[in-house]
């Protein structure tokens, strides 16, 4: 079946309600542990359909954002989802309450009352309408960058249409594509300011509800993060730091040389004088290249990729109303993920596609985990699965780049370690902004400064007068849309290039860690996965280290020290 043929409703919220207080009751006065699991299971199959149904909806708005259906639709189920929560969390505290409580542990595994001890501490029926506040909220912030019509050549474009002027070899083209950009989020300043203003007050509101001191404990249980805290996560980042901050400085000296440039300005996106490579065709050239690809790598990849394909499970093309970026997306009651991107004709399009088929491919071999929460695991163990997909797949970059496919690896692997530093600024600036709450747009971007100068010092903006007085962090849409998610990029980087050593080393062995890691899903907390998977936890300093060693030595004979 393909996506076009999915079938899809409004739930009926009276009536779920009603169905899972039937099921709830049944639960509590089950003569036996076997009767409960019954129970979960049944109920399994509705959250899965609900889900489903949201799914679509979201994805539909995603794909345009001006079809007025499709925004009716997101906004239902917007509107809905925080009841949703609500009569989930009445079904999860009955689960916690079992007097056949040890059966369940054993039937399901701790972690399954880890999550359902996180969510217990992180809910309350008073959250519901500032939750849809902030979905409300959100969308606005959405809306407003997907409806960017930039006037450049001739064309009309949106955010994503611009990226590859910004990769252009021509440095006035470049600077042009920037200063289009910055104009727009110059235009709308104000209203970036008041958006994000109200994210966090609400955000602070709901953490007051809960009676923690500010939004940060929260938003690590919304993550779901068992088996570390802020505190680990501040000295990971110090460790970025001292090991990446110097090696990108390397490799930005580097670039100065080969661009022949006395000073990189941000619009200096190029790693080569003759242009950063780019895939030798379209969209199409591209999914018959990934179609080879993935029947070379595996039979598992093979049978996965042929059915995004024949299902029509991809959205890839950049359109206007479209919203930007990439993500992966699941109908888990279809058993089925989704793969939505923006390609624009850079390599980011080979990038953002084996990205996010990583963790599409990831939630394929875990579909059948017999609880809905490990379908998935826990942000930060999601982008082990993307990222690392991005270096399992380097054997097969020649079928996309040919002449070129040195030049891109030399780029994505210094990309790859350029962002360490980049996620680590995103994630120290959320710690500040939420112990901040009442800061005002001007000290967050002050803030936003002096914290550039410690992750990415030498950054130049030249004159472009919105990103220089620390607008920068306004375009990244998780800040707005998924507090602290951010910092799980990097986590899950650290985790990549363990892979992409191993690669190196022993592929069959590499790959099938990887494989297992995949089936498991989420059935494990993050520290516990990587475990498994045979790879060291990304809060050992040593870590650091011999990733950097890795790679210095990797960029050094391939490109370095020419």
């Amino acid at each position: 079946m393909k996506y076009s043929q999915y079938p899809y409703k409004r739930i009926d919220l009276k009536q779920f309600q009603k169905d899972v207080e039937v099921m709830i009751n049944d639960f509590k006065s089950a003569q036996s542990a076997e009767k409960q699991i019954q129970i979960i299971q049944s109920y399994q199959k509705v959250q899965k359909e609900t889900q489903t149904y949201r799914s679509i909806a979201n994805l539909n708005f995603a794909r345009n954002t001006k079809d007025s259906k499709a925004v009716e639709e997101n906004k239902f189920y917007d509107e809905i989802s925080p009841e949703i929560a609500a009569i989930d969390n009445q079904f999860t505290q009955a689960i916690n309450a079992s007097k056949f409580k040890d059966a369940l542990l054993k039937k399901f595994g701790k972690h399954f009352f880890n999550l359902i001890e996180m969510e217990l501490k992180s809910f309350d029926p008073k959250l519901v309408d500032l939750m849809k506040k902030e979905n409300e909220i959100s969308n606005e912030y959405r809306t407003l960058l997907a409806g960017a019509e930039i006037e450049y050549k001739g064309n009309k474009l949106n955010l994503a249409g611009l990226s590859p002027y910004m990769q252009d070899t021509n440095r006035e083209t470049r600077k042009e594509a920037y200063q289009l950009m910055d104009n727009f989020f110059l235009e709308h300043e104000e209203k970036l300011d008041t958006i994000f203003d109200k994210l966090v007050k609400v955000r602070h509101q709901k953490a007051q509800v809960l009676n923690f001191d500010n939004f940060i404990p929260l938003g690590y249980l919304n993550m779901n993060r068992s088996d570390y805290g802020a505190q680990e996560v501040s000295e990971y980042r110090k460790q970025i730091v001292t090991h990446i901050v110097p090696l990108v400085k390397k490799i930005n000296d580097k670039r100065k040389e080969i661009l022949g440039y006395d000073e990189l300005f941000i619009y200096d996106t190029l790693y080569f004088k003759e242009g950063n490579p780019k895939p030798k065709g379209g969209l199409e050239f591209q999914v018959k290249q990934a179609k080879t690809m993935y029947t070379e790598l595996s039979k598992e990849t093979k049978d996965f990729f042929d059915m995004m394909v024949n299902e029509e499970l991809m959205d890839l093309e950049n359109r206007a109303g479209k919203s930007g970026g990439g993500f992966c997306t699941s109908f888990p009651s279809l058993e089925r993920p989704y793969i939505f991107a923006n390609f624009n004709g850079t390599d980011h399009d080979v990038t953002v596609l084996t990205h996010e088929a990583g963790h599409a491919f990831q939630g394929y071999q875990s579909r059948k985990q017999a609880i809905n929460r490990y379908l998935w695991p826990t942000y930060e163990a999601c982008e082990i699965h993307s990222m690392s997909m991005e270096f399992l797949t380097w054997d097969w970059m020649h079928l996309f780049f040919k002449e070129d496919t040195d030049k891109f690896l030399f780029k994505h692997l210094a990309g790859s370690l350029a962002f360490l530093p980049y996620g680590a600024l995103v994630d120290h600036f959320q710690h500040w902004v939420y112990e901040n709450p009442q800061a005002t747009p001007k000290e967050r971007k002050q803030q936003w400064l002096e914290l550039e100068n410690i992750y990415q010092p030498n950054k130049n903006y030249d004159n472009l007068d919105f990103l220089k007085n620390g607008g920068f962090w306004q375009k990244q849409a998780h800040i707005y849309e998924m507090p602290f998610y951010y910092i799980d990029y990097t986590l899950a980087q650290i985790c990549a290039f363990q892979f992409w050593i191993r690669m190196q080393e022993d592929k069959e062995s590499a790959w099938n860690d990887y494989l297992k890691l995949c089936k498991v899903g989420g059935s494990m907390s993050f520290l516990d996965l990587v475990k498994y998977a045979n790879i060291k936890s990304p809060f050992d300093p040593k870590v650091f280290e011999e990733v950097a060693n890795k790679i210095n030595h990797w960029l050094t004979e391939n490109i370095l020290q020419n």
